[in-house]
């Protein structure tokens, strides 16, 4: 039996990615600069580079009044852009805050969810849980075990501990919403990276859960594929994949804007493509709410 035919019996991922007309880079309709997001403040997660700087810059120029930066690298550069993007879009000058967090360690995400709470007066309405740890390739009897379980510690401690100490914040809020940075990678199985496609597997289940817990105050908890960006964390991605990391991170960004410039209940605890069209997807919204789409399920 071929690769793509074993593939295709293994998961359902290409009906899944082509629900709605794919999209590789920003389009018109999630232009952030058509938004009016004042008054609203987000955290991101992972900020430093890659999606999480892009997302920074999106959230400035569809003028979010509140922006808090959260990474393990400086993220001086990250501020300049920001105050750029709000120049460059007429917008005004958010507040802006950093701080470095190891998303891995409790005591780092409680001391950063403290000072939060003082920058944001106790009340946070997107949270943007950015984070990822992707472990060089290996079969699992060849794999190293401290870099197999690294990547649970990163990908699923930290949002774990994200939305442990940051959903109080939420829970103040008028927006109420989460967004864990997920991957396609969740639906599929590649020999080698048993670690990371589970992770990403395990996130889904608990955007699942933080939506079914908290559903009733109002939280609204996704989890977002971002789309196949070339990014530092994709580094590790076999070599005859590198070819398909073509999506801009301004597609993960503009959409994050776009799913949290209203509340989009229809979408709690669902799984997200960035990839897809969000006008036709929301078209789709009886279908998707019907048929109770795009959280995991067995099939019989």
């Amino acid at each position: 039996m071929a690769a793509r035919e074993i593939a295709l019996k293994e998961s359902n991922w290409p009906a899944v990615a082509d629900y709605a007309s794919v999209r590789n880079d920003t389009y018109p309709s999630i232009n952030p600069a058509e938004v009016d997001m004042a008054g609203k403040s987000v955290l991101i997660m992972g900020a430093s580079k890659g999606i999480g700087k892009a997302t920074a810059i999106s959230f400035a120029t569809a003028g979010c009044s509140k922006i808090l930066l959260a990474g393990r690298s400086d993220l001086a550069e990250v501020e300049t852009a920001i105050y750029d993007a709000a120049i460059k879009a007429n917008r005004p000058q958010p507040v802006v805050h950093s701080f470095k967090v190891d998303v891995t360690s409790e005591d780092s995400v409680r001391d950063a969810a403290a000072t939060a709470t003082d920058v944001l007066d106790s009340s946070l309405d997107v949270l943007i849980s950015n984070v990822g740890y992707l472990e060089e390739a290996r079969l699992l009897a060849e794999s190293e075990p401290s870099e197999w379980w690294k990547t649970w510690e990163v990908n699923v401690k930290g949002p774990y501990l994200t939305a442990r100490f940051f959903i109080p914040l939420l829970l103040e809020s008028q927006t109420k919403t989460v967004i864990n940075v997920t991957s396609g990678g969740a639906h599929v199985m590649f020999s080698g990276m048993s670690s990371y496609q589970t992770t990403k597997f395990a996130l889904c289940r608990l955007t699942e859960f933080m939506n079914k817990e908290y559903y009733d105050q109002g939280l609204i908890a996704m989890a977002l594929h971002p789309g196949a960006v070339k990014t530092e964390l994709s580094r590790n991605v076999a070599a005859e994949r590198q070819h398909r990391l073509t999506d801009t991170p301004e597609l993960a960004a503009d959409t994050m804007v776009w799913l949290t410039r209203e509340r989009r209940e229809w979408l709690a605890g669902r799984f997200v493509s960035a990839n897809w069209d969000m006008g036709e997807l929301e078209h789709k919204k009886e279908d998707v709410v019907q048929r109770n789409l795009f959280k995991f399920r067995a099939l019989v």
